[in-house]
């Protein structure tokens, strides 16, 4: 299995990251809305895991059957990237990449995508989360 050199990615992407334990770095990034966001890093025996976490906190699916519903149709409409609640009611971005043949190239277009993606939805997501009669043009209601 070859070595993945995860920090050196980041120094190529011209990003600032710390290994905060073996194989998993954390590093952040500013939307253009002035957010702040956490990306992770785990690089694991088969498979390279990113996260974005967390990107809005919406609370219980069954607290929101609109909102859980829009995200549901927004993930097949993604490329790369799929949301993901976490048992706290936080929203993640996430991405997995095989290690096999991983390279710089695939880390710097997961990036992107994720980055991307945050800026578009973290504010959307947050006001749908806040205000009952706010329908966001970027998430799909039936």
């Amino acid at each position: 299995m070859q070595s993945i050199q995860i920090g050196e990615f980041f120094e190529q992407y011209e990003w600032m990251a710390e290994e905060v334990e073996p194989d998993v770095w954390r590093s952040s990034f500013t939307t253009e809305s002035e957010d702040d966001f956490d990306l992770y890093v785990m690089v694991g025996e088969e498979w390279i895991h990113f996260a974005v976490s967390p990107v809005a906190h919406i609370g219980e699916a069954e607290q929101r059957p609109r909102l859980f519903g829009a995200l549901l149709r927004l993930n097949q409409r993604m490329r790369l990237v799929r949301l993901g609640v976490d048992d706290e009611g936080d929203l993640n971005l996430v991405a997995d990449a095989p290690r096999e043949r991983f390279e710089f190239g695939d880390f710097a277009l997961i990036l992107d995508l994720l980055t991307e993606y945050t800026s578009a939805l973290a504010y959307e997501v947050q006001r749908t989360v806040n205000d009952d009669n706010y329908f966001s043009p970027l998430l799909p209601m039936p």
